[in-house]
């Protein structure tokens, strides 16, 4: 009979001792998510509906003496990308580019510069192709923060961290940028191959190919992520003097954006002519997407801090035994 009631004391003090233990792995997991949103303050989340980026992107030039080439990197090889809303006439831009070029200073990055081409009387370097690549992207994000889903200036990083406009978070952009930039990349494994297999420099048609393996996560070697390759065509410089911001030279030009089929194929494509000169490069481009899933495969919304704490208060809530129960027998 002791024995018993010494084994039912035990199993009491396990109860009681269980929800303490929740209680305080919930409080450092809070805590930790406090020190990680000081510095992601900074900037928003760049895409709406679970955690995504750019992987990276594999860039080739294709001048007149062009007729093939062929490169492929792996994934933790890969340059981190910048990408900017811009717009010939955007005053604000040209600080937000400065601020750019202060921040990257000698850092191996690839820079695209998507130009405002809708509803657009004076820029002439967008088209709707470029147009849907930002919206369909970035546009979910951007009108969450701003009521508009396109919006000169806006800066990405690696296709996971938006800053909008001039004003800063912290002491100034180029501190804003140098943190964002130095968050780094969502590291996976893998390779990409980007081939041009033949090139014409007059019909301007050009045959290729590419290859994206599918990555794992260096961690567990496995992971549920989603690949979108795009192809895409960049001006180094386009010289355009009527632009009223007075840039004059404007760089990373976006003329065209092609959303690719699959992970690897071979294909056809039409490359814009230079606005002028003979700098027009092509970028194989990957995106990635993950949905957010738990340890049973099911996909779960992300929480804020305090509705995880209130979850937890409620669970903790239902496991400690009733005081009025305990009287009654």
């Amino acid at each position: 009979m002791t024995r018993k009631h010494s084994i039912s004391q035990y199993s009491g003090i396990g109860v009681r001792i269980a929800p303490l233990m929740l209680v305080a792995l919930m409080l450092a997991a809070s805590t930790q998510a406090v020190a990680t949103s000081e510095q992601s303050s900074m900037w928003h989340v760049a895409r709406t509906g679970g955690d995504g980026g750019v992987l990276g992107a594999l860039e080739m030039a294709l001048t007149n003496e062009t007729t093939d080439g062929e490169i492929t990197l792996e994934y933790s090889e890969m340059a981190p990308v910048i990408e900017v809303y811009t717009a010939t006439w955007c005053l604000n831009c040209v600080t937000t580019e400065h601020a750019i070029d202060e921040a990257v200073g000698d850092s191996d990055v690839i820079r695209i510069h998507y130009h405002r081409h809708r509803a657009e009387p004076e820029d002439p370097f967008g088209n709707n192709a470029t147009e849907h690549r930002w919206e369909s992207t970035y546009g979910g994000a951007s009108t969450a923060e701003t009521g508009m889903s396109r919006v000169a200036p806006s800066t990405v990083f690696d296709g996971e961290r938006l800053h909008l406009g001039t004003s800063p978070s912290s002491s100034s952009l180029v501190s804003d940028y140098s943190t964002s930039l130095n968050a780094g990349q969502t590291s996976f494994t893998g390779s990409a191959l980007l081939s041009v297999n033949s090139y014409d420099s007059e019909t301007r048609i050009m045959q290729f190919s590419w290859n994206a393996s599918q990555p794992s996560d260096p961690e567990s070697g496995d992971s549920p992520i989603i690949l979108t390759t795009w192809l895409l065509f960049v001006e180094d410089s386009a010289s355009f003097p009527d632009g009223s911001n007075g840039i004059g030279d404007y760089l990373h030009v976006l003329h065209d954006a092609i959303e690719l089929n699959g992970l690897e194929g071979t294909g056809l494509a039409q490359v814009p002519a230079a606005w002028d000169g003979d700098d027009v490069s092509v970028l194989l481009l990957i995106d990635w997407s993950s949905p957010a899933i738990d340890c049973c495969g099911s996909v779960w919304p992300s929480l804020p801090a305090p509705g995880i704490v209130t979850v937890m208060i409620c669970f903790l809530a239902a496991l400690l035994p009733s005081r009025r129960k305990r009287l009654s027998t």
